[in-house]
């Protein structure tokens, strides 16, 4: 039996008379370390400084704010190590419909009013889970992707393992998905469909279908899972996701949209939503879903260099090059100079396109990178967008040709041809899509011919 006297509990509920039953409860386990939280930031600055061993939290946290989005934040930036137990206390009866469906789920959840004795079964049962799983942790935590795995098949047919055998199945495809085994992950995960239709595990099929740019199976599968689960967020974004990478952009925004207004203080979706809204040309949107990340996504660190060049193109985009410029000067020496080359790459293009004479010559510095790195596709478009303005026939050509034989093709392709038709290079871009095609048929037909 574990011995709690040795664990730190942390409290979290905005209710002062809820906190100190949770306390009163936790002291009659043997707990002598109970800190609360009364609030999301408080609950957030105490786990980030000093990480607890069992966390108590309330579902309704007030502020609009519920203990699902502080378990979401907590796993967005990796403040909870999987040792720690995480539960939910809530006093919905319908919450096993909801956890049932969402991907980052708690170690478990309890129904109010419970009794000490309930608690203790359930955290017994937690605690040995996580013994179970402690080899596991590690080896994934360190990213040693093929001892995590040969740890998960020792235990998968075991006597002890037979508890925990949903858990080991989806652990394992998760694995495959973090080490870029998509098609691994991909069976793995229908493997357990074929016993169980679990919400989050169609959705992994789709995730390892849209990685493998296999985007009309994967959209197939994704609308499975959210004409079933409509409370399913994450579901819901990957859906976004793929529509964008088919173009279609505007039924993106209009599901992120949606959803944005349900969970208004989700700012990892407004990241998305802005994206959506700048491929669909709605730049008002996606100026609004900027700035709303900006000035509200208060966790330290959150706001990323990204972040502050995804405002910027927003103003570019609008017209505003103003303050596009004066969102670009606004980061700090230090910031700029701690930039990785795409970044260095779009803050430059930005740069040249809002002010010319301030960007011009960072901007040619980079070229002979711009014209011989692999980036991705929202950099290229930046680059692309800049040469163009630059009149650099061959970078802005050889963007264009990149973006159009990758992967994000039909994400992007709407973007090109604005961008080309507004510096009246129609014509350009049509012989470039010839080329590519013409190439692309080549390739195909060489194992024939070989």
């Amino acid at each position: 039996m574990p011995d709690y006297s040795k664990k730190r509990f942390l409290v979290i509920d905005d209710q002062p008379q809820a906190r100190d039953a949770l306390r009163t409860i936790a002291q009659q386990l043997g707990a002598f370390s109970v800190e609360f939280a009364a609030n999301y930031q408080d609950a957030i600055f105490r786990i980030r400084n000093n990480t607890p061993d069992i966390i108590l939290c309330d579902y309704m946290l007030g502020e609009g704010r519920s203990g699902q989005q502080l378990l979401e934040e907590l796993r967005r930036f990796n403040l909870l190590p999987d040792e720690t137990i995480f539960m939910m206390v809530t006093g919905e009866q319908s919450y096993e419909q909801v956890v049932s469906a969402v991907e980052l789920i708690p170690d478990d959840y309890i129904i109010k009013p419970f009794s000490p004795d309930k608690l203790l079964l359930r955290l017994d049962r937690i605690v040995a889970k996580k013994l179970f799983f402690a080899g596991y942790y590690r080896e994934k935590r360190k990213q040693e992707y093929a001892n995590a795995l040969a740890i998960l098949e020792a235990q998968r047919d075991s006597e002890a393992g037979r508890p925990y055998r949903f858990e080991i199945l989806r652990q394992r495809a998760e694995v495959y998905l973090a080490s870029g085994d998509l098609k691994s992950a991909e069976t793995a995960y229908r493997s357990i469909l074929e016993t169980y239709e679990f919400p989050w595990a169609r959705a992994g099929v789709a995730r390892s279908l849209h990685k493998q740019n296999r985007l009309q199976e994967a959209r197939s599968e994704i609308d499975r899972v959210v004409a079933a689960t409509p409370h399913f967020f994450d579901a819901g974004d990957l859906k976004a996701s793929i529509c964008m990478a088919q173009g279609e952009h505007a039924e993106a925004q209009q599901i992120l949209d949606d959803m944005a207004r349900k969970t208004p203080r989700n700012y990892v979706r407004k990241r998305l939503l802005a994206e959506a809204a700048t491929l669909n040309g709605d730049t008002e949107a996606a100026l609004a879903a900027m700035a709303d990340v900006i000035a509200n996504d208060t966790m330290p660190g959150a706001i990323s260099v990204e972040d502050r060049l995804a405002a910027a193109r927003s103003h570019v985009n609008a017209g505003d090059k103003i303050t596009a410029e004066k969102v670009l000067l606004g980061l700090r020496d230090t910031e700029v100079q701690k930039m990785d080359l795409a970044e260095q790459a779009s803050f430059a293009a930005l740069l040249a396109i809002s002010s010319l004479e301030k960007g011009k010559i960072r901007f040619a510095g980079l070229r002979p990178a711009m014209l011989n790195t692999d980036f991705d596709a929202v950099h290229r478009v930046d680059i692309m967008s800049a040469a163009l303005s630059l009149n650099d026939r061959e970078l802005a050509d050889r963007q264009a040709e990149q973006l159009m034989t990758g992967p994000d093709a039909k994400k992007v392709f709407g973007k090109l041809r604005a961008q080309y038709a507004l510096h009246g290079r129609e014509m350009d871009l049509r012989e470039i899509q010839r080329q590519v095609a013409f190439k692309r048929i080549k390739q195909e037909e060489t194992p024939a011919t070989g």
